[in-house]
This record gives structure tokens, sequence and C-alpha cells, in this order.
């Protein structure tokens, strides 16, 4: 019952609530103050975010499955509890399980509304005694002495909240009252407030439990559950890591949970536990967490605000088509925008510990897809536009679901790559193209993006093919053919003759069309001093041609030679033309 802890409280999570970090905790233990940080990986928190949080479906039915006593139980007590019923409460809570830790915080808050401080305190003394870490716990406790007048036995327990967290903004502001209300200035920094109460007290600030002690001294006869770890169980810390996948299950959404009966489970799934608070042994029902059309399991869970969990890829390409949740329809505008979609720990934890083969599979067929997708020979993603030169920018505007999904993946596999190829009727694109490689990505909040890229190698078209709505290709790359001797001489001698007819002509340009020319192209790269350095030929021939316009029937067929004599001789009829007209 570990993985079900809420990290706050140690105790079973009561109404989960993932945070955008990807961190779980009960919501009454989140919901009386605004976090700025997660108090598990200290990621900043936006406050509206915090409040507008739903809790989290799928945790709820997996908790209800596994503690469906405890669970009905907690919903009633919480009924109660909401309406001020505290009377029914105290009675209801006697006469079934008046020795359940996990109750006790109930009791205690009912006690604090009946007025019942000392009652109220003995539990919550228990409580923080058995997680000492529990930041709450000492909150509560020391409110509650603050209610029976006990001012400095109060200041105690929430300069001890401030020790376990520096950002518990309501501890802060519990000793600010106390000691102003004494005449004391209190300074802003936790560290100052910290060694102003210590100076207050006059001794290092001891942890008393009702007996007097000091430290985290259980009551006499109660073992602790942890044993001889019991010191360090507080706050958990979660191995977060991150995958990077491309891994589509499906176009449909995640599944959100589905229970077999425990008599087809397979007994190598079961997990059977023995509960540390005496409830007996709890068997965990075997969670089939997956896709509806593939049948997969879960691949990086997130977590919605509205409280649905998907795979990562899944919702990417649902909030591709529609910014609402898929199963409950509410706007997802904002965590759009935002884009944190950090894998749901929690479920991560419950899939690793509960399906570790089926995990593995899962993995293998993910890196096996994104192997697949960096390969820049065969099937490579290519994107139907224009005609795109080596070495010259091609700044790109991105709107189409299926093209959002494309360069997700370049970034993704890590390759930053994809090929760009002109239209042709009947074929869909032409048989050549080239190789643009992503410098930089703006992410727009509507989902659009602007996207630089620069050209790099050129590729010859050898079969077409598709994936998940755009165009895919197997290509082979393309290199100038090299010459030496009396032809590189006389290739030489037409290179320059060239270059120096284009510098004519650019310089016979109006200074305003020079300055858009580059603004948007950059300046003529100059003159190569080896014309077969590069596999591409010289830099200046393909900046020209993109800055001619040409027809893209024609820009392709010069993209495709891989004479240079043959581009030059090209250039230098264009350049005519452009001069005689």
């Amino acid at each position: 019952m570990d993985l079900l802890e809420c990290p706050l409280c140690l105790f079973l999570i009561c109404e989960p609530v993932t945070m955008s970090c990807g961190h779980t905790f009960c919501r009454r233990c989140v919901g009386g103050y605004v976090l700025p940080r997660c108090p598990v990986c200290k990621d900043r928190l936006k406050q509206r975010e915090v409040k507008s949080m739903k809790n989290n479906v799928l945790l709820i039915s997996v908790i209800e499955k596994c503690c469906p006593d405890e669970t009905r139980l907690k919903c009633h007590i919480q009924e109660k509890l909401k309406t001020n019923d505290f009377f029914t409460f105290s009675s209801l809570f006697e006469s079934i399980v008046p020795d359940d830790q996990n109750l006790k915080v109930y009791r205690a808050e009912a006690n604090c509304g009946l007025m019942r401080f000392s009652d109220a305190l003995i539990d919550l003394d228990y409580l923080c005694c058995l997680h000492p870490n529990w930041t709450e716990g000492f909150f509560r406790k020391g409110n509650v002495l603050l209610e029976m007048g006990q001012q400095t036995e109060a200041l105690v327990q929430f300069h001890r909240c401030l020790k376990l967290q520096a950002d518990f903004s309501p501890a802060k502001s519990q000793i600010k009252k106390i000691l102003e209300a004494e005449g004391m200035e209190v300074p802003e920094e936790v560290s100052c407030i910290l060694q102003v109460v210590s100076e207050y007290l006059k001794e290092p600030c001891p942890i008393t439990s009702l007996s007097g002690s000091q430290g985290p001294t259980l009551p006499e006869g109660l073992k602790h559950p942890h044993g001889d770890k019991a010191e360090g169980h507080g706050r958990r810390e979660v191995n977060q890591g991150k995958h990077d996948t491309g891994t589509e299950c499906c176009l449909s959404i995640c599944q959100a949970v589905s229970f077999l009966p425990a008599a087809e489970e397979d007994e190598e799934m079961m997990m059977r536990k023995e509960d540390r608070s005496g409830r007996g042994t709890v068997s965990f029902s075997l969670l089939l967490l997956h896709c509806y059309e593939s049948s997969l399991l879960f691949f990086e869970p997130v977590t919605t605000p509205c409280g649905h969990s998907f795979c990562k890829n899944c919702i990417e390409r649902s909030l591709d088509h529609n910014l609402r949740c898929p199963l409950c329809k509410q706007p997802l505008q904002e965590y759009f925008k935002n884009r944190k979609y950090n894998p749901t720990i929690l479920l991560q934890d419950i899939m690793t510990h509960l399906f570790p083969s089926q995990l593995a599979e899962r993995k293998q067929v993910h890196d096996a897809e994104m192997a697949e997708l960096s390969n820049l020979t065969k099937d490579i993603p290519i994107f139907v536009c224009t005609v795109a030169y080596p070495g010259v920018p091609c700044p790109l505007h991105i709107f189409e679901p299926r093209y959002r999904l494309m360069m997700r993946r370049c970034m993704d596999t890590g390759t930053k790559k994809f090929g760009m190829c002109s239209y042709e009727h009947g074929k869909g694109f032409a048989d050549y193209g080239c190789m643009l490689e992503i410098h930089s990505m703006e992410l727009l909040p509507d989902g659009r993006s602007y996207v630089d890229t620069v050209g790099g190698s050129r590729f010859r078209v050898l079969k077409r093919g598709q994936r998940d709505g755009y165009h895919t290709a197997d290509v082979e790359y393309l290199e100038d053919l090299k010459v030496d001797g009396s032809e590189l001489e006389l290739l030489q001698r037409l290179h320059d003759s060239v270059y120096q007819q284009a510098q004519d002509w650019y310089q016979r340009l109006g200074s305003r069309i020079r300055e858009q020319i580059d603004r948007q192209y950059g300046t003529m790269p100059d003159k190569d001093e080896n014309i077969q350095a590069s596999s591409n030929g010289p830099a200046w021939c393909w900046w020209l041609l993109s800055v001619l316009q040409l027809d893209p029937a024609y820009q392709t067929t010069v993209l495709s030679l891989t004479s240079l004599k043959d581009r030059l001789g090209h250039l230098r009829l264009v350049l005519e033309y452009f001069s005689q007209s």
C-alpha cells in the first residue's frame, strides 16, 4: 500500500489531486493553502492551476478497488464533516474503527469543531509522532494549541513546520501574528524567521509530545510500523524519469481503467501486501491501463487539469485537433498553452510495480519506433510545400495537425530533420527535395508554431509512403560529381565568370530590394576558394536560386543536378534573361 500513500501526510491518498509537475497528493493536504512549489520536486506551481485542479479520476478508481471499505467509510465521514455534523461523526468513529490511525485526523477535525481541543490534541500528537515529517499535522497541532491559549507551544509547532517546509506560508503567517502581537518585528526571509523564533523561545525548538518528551516519541506501547526507518520515511523522493517518446499507441484516447475479477487474474500480476494499519491483506486488482483501440498499456501517462489520464502522445494527438478533454469535453486551452505534459509519477510507479514485463515490452515497441523514426534514409517525413536549397534558411508556419505531429517527432527523436519537396500533380510531391534541419521552434498558444530551418543534403525519392497523415519517402542522397585536371580549370573559369555576373546583377538592384533580400535570405555568400569542397557545390549558387524565385518545376530540375557545370550553365541563362528584362 506504500504506492498509494500521500507524500505529505503519508496516509492513504484521499481525493487524489495531480499537480502539473506530475506528483499526486490528497486534496485536503493541498487544499488548505496555495502551494507556491511542489513539496516533492520544488517545481513552481501557478496558484490558479492549483485551485482549479480536479481529482484524478483514474487514481480514485484504483484506490476504490484496492481499498473499497476504507474508501466508502472516508466518503461517508467527509460528508458529515462538510455539513459540520460533528456529533454524528464522533459516534460513527467510535463505533466502527476507533483505532484506525488513518481516520484519527478526521476525528481531530471533528473535535476541533466541537471545541474539544484536548481530545483533538491527543490525536494530532499521536499522528505527528507517527509521521515526524507531516508538515500539515504540526500546523494543525499548532492551531489547536493556539486555541487553547498555549501560545509558546503553538509557536514551537509553527517553527517546526518551516523547518520541514520552508515555503509553508500558513505557518509563516501564524508566526508573524504571534510575534507581532508581542511587539516584535518579523523579517520576510524564512531563515531569519527561524532564528528570531529560536531566540524568542531561548532554546532549540523541540518537538514536544503530550508526555513531555522531546522528539518524535511514540506513545508508550506503540511500535512504529516502519521500524527503524521511521525517521527517514517523511516525504519520499520519487524518481521522475522522463522518456522521450514518439510512440503513438492509437488515434483515439486511453481507457480510464478497468478491472478483472480476482479469479481471472494472472498470479504473477497480483500484488498482495500487508497493510501497516492492520486492515489485513489487501489485494491489488489487475489494472488494465490501456488505449481504446490498440489495447496497449499506458505509456508515459499524464493527467489533465480535469482529472483524466492519457498517454502523453495520445493527448497531444487529440489536442492537435480539438482543445478539449476527449472524455469530459472540458476546455484545455490553458493546459495546452503551458504544455507541461509531465508524467503522473504515481501512475508510472503503479505500472512499474504491477506490470514490469508488459511495460518493458511497451518500451521496446517505443524504442523500435523511435529508431525507425530516426532513420534518415527510409520513411523520412516529407513536408510538401516548396523547394528548399542547401544552406539557405527556410522559415515555416506550422498549423496542420499532421505537420504538428511531424515536428514533434522530429524533435523527440533528436534528428530535428525532415525532407522538403514541392507539390507535383499525380505524384503528391516531386522526385527531388532537400533535407531541412530545425534550428528553433516557437510554439504559439493555439497550437501553431514558427519553425526556423536551414537546408541540408539534397535527395532523390526512391519510394513514397505515408505515416499518420503525412507523406514519407525512402531516399538516396545526391552529391556533386568531382572533376580534375583540365576539366577543373575550365569549371573554375566558368564559376568565376557566372559569380561575377551574379554580383553585377545583384548590385544593379535597388537598395530597398537588396535590403529585403538581405533580411530574408542573408547577404550574398562570398566566392568559395575550393569550388568542390562541399558535396552540394558553392553556397552562393543556392542563395541565388532562392532569391530569383523561379518556377518550382525548374527549381527542382536545377536541384536535381549533380554536375556543377550544368548548374552554372542554368544560372548563366537565367541571369542573362533577368538582365535583359
